[in-house]
């Protein structure tokens, strides 16, 4: 058509006629559908103009007309007409009469062309299409413009181009090309160019049939539009303005025959289609698109991982000769935690994306929600206050709310409606209409809007750089999709500042999930920002350590290393060690570097070792080995402790590294380690002896163990290795160690500066004449299996740890037919008389059930004597709860300090006496206004109650705490007062109890109950977040029935930060026992050895202070 062109003048574009930017829509060049699929192909892709806008009227029709800088005429109508208008191009935008309405409007892609109509694809035949195809291969060739780009600098303005990792890419490929027909994969973060990088390696290497597959259907889309538009390629003048758009076909449908594969692969020259369709279809359905097509793309192949994908894919590499294929992912790993197969031709570093500007760090909020509807009030909280602190700080963020499904999406909508009516939510799922997603979208597009939330819709191919704040109410699954969405929030923009990610720290370990990131992309170190407001001793160590290091193992970050505790140690008597030379012990290609910290002493190297697969002769068929070898030396002790995932011993690294004088600390001297334990409990005792030229060797496990310490003495026998558990340093802890110079333990190691703490301890007991190992084994309880009970009052029954160490919402039981949860039941002792039989009860706020322990045939059973039928839920299993205490049992503490297990009890040492608390200690209240007959304040909060006195006295102390609550009732932990100081929380458990009589005096029956409290909560000590945890879910069960809060002093909002960041502190714990019944005057000998018993137990176990508060 000619271009009608138009004199202008200032008069005819006065100021009366408005400017507008309008966004006109794509003209098709070819459009239709093949076989239900849509093919398209561009004539014009969809572009912005600037013009001004002049009122026309032609007979009954009214429009604007404008001249494009093209100089081609514009009129825009409102509704059809059949009246002929001279124009080069005719627009129509239905009901738009106002120049703002059809800006608005075309915003929408609410405009079509009226004059400028495409080809129908499905009126080609076979052989039009084929030429169409082929001229726009040809167009292609010797088009695409491999040139980088620059930005503005002082005198030099911009240079279009590729950005640097494009290049980078895209050489990588054409090199691969030349010499290899295996899958190549291509690792480009998000935000870096990555599809524009396979339009251009499509145009260069003109591939005549594309097939590209992608994860899902919003991809295949967006994909889809890209290939159609070629993206940014032409604007940065990489692309010739003679090569043409390509043929796109979204393939939406699987084909039902090879014949149908064949009209697809005729009718485009790009084929988008998912994994679902590409997977599924037949097998010479695939084979078909195998033999068809020139090449294989597949996008995000982090998503791999099904067989029948993966299948469908070796038909391209299995073809004669093999089909290219280039796999292009944001990151290495797939989401079931696996590599992403192929040879990794280009990755693409994080690091160097933010070094050169397409990154900008990431802050990372936590939060703590104990459930759903608590975790997205705490998210939607938080993103809120981030968004108007960075508009308030004149940045033109956005944020989005993202979650799993549209159920979720409505509701927190709704909530988020609620919450900040200012920011005028919108929220865009796919069972809305597309006017309404687009609606929703162009408002947040014109800052109208400025929280979106969606369910994944815009997690993949949705590019506003403005959206600076994610708040991931639904966490993605996998750690490498969550690296994905989160860095599209990180694109760099001058005008804006940096990203903030908003989680719930209550139901995915955000620990554990940074690990991962760091794990996958050495990277991620320098762009993840984990924020912590408190200045821990533990962060300081942990940056020291980490920040020493230097050396040449760039490959594998330090912060992903899980190693074992264990090592095996040496003496030494040498001046200076020298790590490096751990090299010369290895062939070239094994060792594969180290990182060293001289201030601290520490080493670590990887080797990597090939060997024959045992199953096969061959030579290709092997196995690679990773090794990581971890060395500390101290200079003061003369030691060096050598961990390595390969075998040892390890005597020739210690003399290369430490001096020929070397030697493994051997024998009886490696028993010493244990000393220090308290509550000590031989678990595995293994005995070697000489029997002719032979030697035998006898392993001793539970109650046995006795019996081998006695053979061991009597008979002259050499103590090989020994396995112990018991409380070190007011935790409970476990040591093993052998006499060939092994330790090692079952704790979990946090990061390198637990196991080089633990080494040090180790090197103190094994450096220490002074500890004998008969004295060692002289202070291990002895377990004793028994038929009866033993004639001494239990004080304390403890739940079975495997139940303490499960998530509290796993665990349920049921009394009958009604189902309690775990945080709301607790197990009591019945009475704690000497003899009779030992009964307990586990007992709700309204249920109760008794149980009883029957000793026979060497075991112990655990019938229920009363009460409804009482069950167990952990995660899906049931069972009753007999069965499961059968299973595994409680723990019963006694007065004396032996403690039964099953039919295994186990007693302290022979001579082990503990001298009764002093009288003069028991610290004396006034309880003249207490009826100390009545314990609990309860919900309505009785003023006369012990405890309401007892919290009183604390609230009396003004400042002094941080956190008083409320925890009486079935499940308590205590009465809980918290202070938090930099870098520790101190925590005291208030232990009351009523007198079971009018007046206080010497009944030992007073104390039982209370000091059995005591002892049982002494466990909290070991898991503080779960302590938080537990009271929160009790703060909410509380207010769920419309009661009073349990915080007297303080905020679930400040428990929550605290149970979000535990990690960060120290915890100093004591007990305090109020029983306004005891008589400091008239107390029994009985009652003072009870207390003292406790007294002594605290200390040992937990290095946990008892105060007792009673009455005169």
């Amino acid at each position: 058509m000619a271009t009608r062109k138009r004199a202008t003048n200032s008069s005819q574009d006065d100021l009366f006629n408005p400017e507008v930017e309008l966004l006109l829509p794509p003209r098709l060049a070819v459009d239709g559908k093949v076989l239900g699929s849509p093919v398209r192909q561009l004539a014009v892709p969809a572009h912005r103009v600037r013009c001004k806008l002049r009122p026309f009227a032609i007979r009954r029709v009214t429009g604007y007309e404008a001249t494009l800088k093209s100089g081609e005429t514009l009129k825009i109508i409102s509704a059809k007409t059949a009246t002929p208008l001279e124009a080069d191009l005719i627009l129509l935008v239905p009901g738009a009469t106002e120049a703002v309405q059809i800006a608005e409007a075309l915003e929408l892609a609410e405009g079509r062309w009226v004059n400028v109509l495409p080809a129908n694809i499905a009126t080609l035949d076979r052989a039009e299409r084929t030429v169409r195809l082929a001229a726009v291969s040809a167009s292609w060739t010797d088009a695409v413009y491999l040139r980088e780009g620059r930005a503005a600098e002082t005198g030099e303005p911009a240079r279009p181009g590729l950005r640097r990792p494009q290049i980078g890419a895209l050489h990588a490929a054409l090199a691969h090309a030349t010499r290899s027909t295996d899958p190549a994969t291509v690792v480009m973060p998000t935000g870096t160019g990555k599809t524009e990088t396979m339009l251009a390696l499509n145009a260069h290497q003109n591939f005549e049939r594309l097939l590209v597959v992608v994860p899902t259907d919003a991809l295949r889309e967006q994909i889809a539009g890209k290939f159609e538009t070629f993206g940014v390629l032409r604007q940065q003048q990489c692309l010739a303005d003679a090569a043409a758009f390509p043929l796109v076909m979204r393939l939406s449908h699987i084909p039902t025959s090879p014949a149908e594969v064949d009209e697809i692969f005729d009718s485009a020259n790009v084929v988008v289609t998912t994994m679902q369709i590409a997977g599924r279809a037949d097998a010479p359905i695939q084979e078909q698109m195998a033999a068809r097509a020139s090449a294989l793309f597949i996008d995000e192949a982090h998503h791999i991982g099904a067989p029948t994908w993966a299948r469908f894919r070796g038909l391209f590499i299995d073809r004669e000769p093999p089909l290219p294929i280039v796999q292009f992912t944001a990151t290495p790993f797939r989401e079931d935690g696996r590599r992403v197969d192929g040879e990794f031709i280009y990755t693409y570093p994080l690091k160097k994306a933010q070094t050169e500007g397409y990154f900008k760090p990431i802050r990372f909020e936590a939060v703590f929600g104990l459930d759903h509807a608590d975790a997205d009030l705490a998210i939607a909280e938080k993103l809120g206050e981030v968004l108007q602190d960075d508009l308030d700080a004149g940045l033109n963020h956005l944020a989005m709310a993202r979650c799993q499904t549209i159920d979720r999406a409505k509701d927190l909508h709704q909530l988020y409606s609620a919450m900040f009516p200012e920011f005028r939510p919108v929220i865009v799922h796919s069972q809305q209409s597309i006017r309404e997603r687009r609606a929703n979208l162009a408002a947040l597009r014109r800052f109208e809007s400025r929280v979106i939330i969606c369910v994944d819709m815009l997690g993949e191919g949705f590019d506003l750089p403005e959206l600076k704040i994610a708040g991931l109410h639904d966490p993605h699954k996998s750690i490498a999709v969550t690296i994905q969405f989160v860095g599209r929030f990180t694109r760099q923009d001058p005008r804006l500042g940096d990203a903030t990610v908003i989680a719930n720290t209550g139901v995915d370990d955000i620990d554990r999930s940074l690990a991962k990131l760091y794990a996958e992309d050495a990277d991620w170190n320098a762009l993840v920002e984990a924020l912590s407001t408190a200045k821990i001793d533990r962060q300081v160590r942990r940056a020291e350590m980490f920040k020493g290091f230097v050396g040449d193992l760039s490959d594998i970050p330090l912060q992903t290393l899980e190693p074992k505790m264990n090592a095996v140690v040496y003496r030494t008597s040498c001046d200076a060690w020298e790590p490096l030379r751990a090299e010369d012990l290895y062939n070239p290609g094994v060792y594969l570097g180290m990182k060293i910290n001289p201030h601290q002493r520490v080493a670590i190297f990887v080797t990597r070792s090939e060997e024959q697969a045992g199953w096969t002769t061959a030579q290709h068929a092997t196995n690679v080995i990773w090794d990581l070898h971890m060395m500390h030396w101290d200079p003061d002790r003369q030691l060096l402790y050598i961990s390595s995932s390969a075998k040892g011993p390890y005597d020739r690294l210690a003399k290369a590294i430490c001096g020929d004088t070397a030697r493994r600390v051997e024998g009886e001297e490696v028993f010493r380690s244990l000393h220090g334990f308290n509550r000590l409990i031989l678990r595995n005792l293994g005995l070697t002896h000489h029997q002719g030229r032979g030697v035998r060797y006898s392993m001793y496990m539970g109650v046995d163990v006795a019996d081998g310490l006695d053979t061991a003495k009597s008979q002259s026998r050499i103590k090989n290795n020994v396995f112990a558990t018991g409380f070190l340093d007011g935790v409970p802890a476990s040591r093993g160690c052998s006499a060939k110079g092994k330790f090692w333990s079952i704790s979990p190691v946090r990061d390198l500066t637990d196991w080089v703490e633990w080494c040090a301890d180790i090197g103190r007991a094994v450096n220490d004449p002074g500890i004998t190992t008969d004295g060692v084994f002289k202070s291990a309880m002895r377990p004793r299996q028994i038929n009866e009970r033993p004639t001494v009052p239990p004080v304390a029954i403890h739940w079975p740890e495997s139940l303490l160490t499960q998530i509290e919402d796993r665990v349920e039981i049921s009394f009958g037919d009604r189902a309690v949860p775990f945080a709301e039941c607790d197990i009591e002792l019945l009475d704690h008389e000497r003899t009779g039989p030992l009964r307990f009860s586990v007992r709700s706020d309204v249920d109760v059930a008794e149980f009883e322990i029957v000793f026979a045939e060497g075991g112990a059973r655990y019938p229920q004597r009363s009460g409804a039928k009482t069950t167990i839920k952990v995660g899906g299993k049931v069972k009753t709860l007999s069965e499961s205490f059968g299973e595994d049992s409680p723990q019963i503490d006694f007065g004396d300090g032996s403690l039964l297990i099953y039919s295994h009890l186990y007693a302290l040492p022979d001579g082990v006496a503990v001298a009764p608390y002093p009288s003069d200690q028991i610290e004396v209240w006034d309880w003249s206004r207490t009826n100390i007959r009545a314990e609990a304040q309860g919900p309505e909060k009785r003023a006369d109650s012990v405890q309401r006195r007892v919290i009183d006295v604390l609230l009396a102390d003004g400042e002094a705490y941080d956190l008083i609550f409320d925890d009486d009732g079935a499940g308590e932990i205590a009465d809980v007062t918290l202070r938090v100081t930099e870098g520790l929380v101190q925590a005291t458990l208030h232990h009351c109890k009523y007198s079971s009589a009018d007046a206080p005096g010497a009944r030992v029956k007073d104390l039982y109950e209370v000091c059995g409290q005591a002892q049982k909560s002494a466990r909290w000590r070991d898991r503080p977040n779960r302590m938080f945890t537990h009271m929160l879910k009790r703060e909410k069960l509380r207010l769920d029935k419309g009661q009073t809060s349990r915080f007297e002093q303080g905020t679930a909002a400040f428990l929550k930060k605290l149970k979000a960041s535990w990690q960060d502190y120290r915890y100093e714990f004591d007990v305090r026992i109020v029983q306004p019944g005891l008589s400091r005057a008239a107390v029994t000998e009985e009652g003072l050895h009870l207390l003292a018993e406790v007294e002594t137990y605290l200390l040992e176990t937990r290095a946990m202070k008892l105060r007792i508060i009673g009455s005169a």
